[in-house]
């Protein structure tokens, strides 16, 4: 499957990006989802993934409809998670975000296929990430796409809530 859509970002996306998590955020907690806050994701945070080479964005009418950061980063938290996959070879997603204003259209998902075929096309056989445990349209979406929760929680952002990780062999 092609991803014409689909880009990776530049340094001119910077402060697109760092507005859509904005919005995001403020969506978000409306919903009563206090996922993230306004001091996380930061512009440095997308500044670190436009010069890592890991940052993606979605294209949608000329704009930013939506971002993912792709890297084999794996926070320390996640050396006490029982993965269901052990492998060596994992790609993991962070930030995955969609603007409010283009939810519900399948640009989640899409950008979840494409993390599937760039870690496919990098050798890769697993993919892990992290979702907050009080969002359920993004832990439908991971389960809707054939990740499975492992055992165990990250704690992030000064969060008491869990976040939940999950994890799906590609390969």
């Amino acid at each position: 499957m092609d991803y014409p859509n689909i880009r990776k970002a530049g340094f001119d996306d910077i402060h697109l990006m760092a507005e859509l998590f904005k919005l995001s955020t403020d969506h978000m907690i409306s919903l009563g989802i206090h996922q993230w806050n306004y001091t996380y994701p930061l512009v440095r945070h997308v500044e670190e993934d436009i010069h890592n080479g890991s940052a993606f964005v979605y294209i949608e009418g000329g704009k930013i409809a939506g971002t993912i950061t792709l890297d084999s980063k794996q926070d320390d938290q996640y050396k006490k998670i029982h993965w269901h996959n052990h492998s060596r070879k994992v790609l993991v997603i962070h930030r995955l975000s969609v603007h409010p204003g283009f939810q519900g259209f399948g640009i989640g998902k899409k950008l979840c296929w494409f993390a599937e075929k760039f870690a496919i096309d990098d050798g890769l056989d697993t993919i892990r990430l992290d979702a907050y445990s009080l969002n359920p349209v993004s832990n439908q979406l991971y389960k809707s796409l054939g990740y499975r929760r492992a055992n165990g929680y990250c704690y992030f952002h000064d969060n008491v809530i869990p976040f939940y990780c999950y994890d799906k062999k590609i390969m």
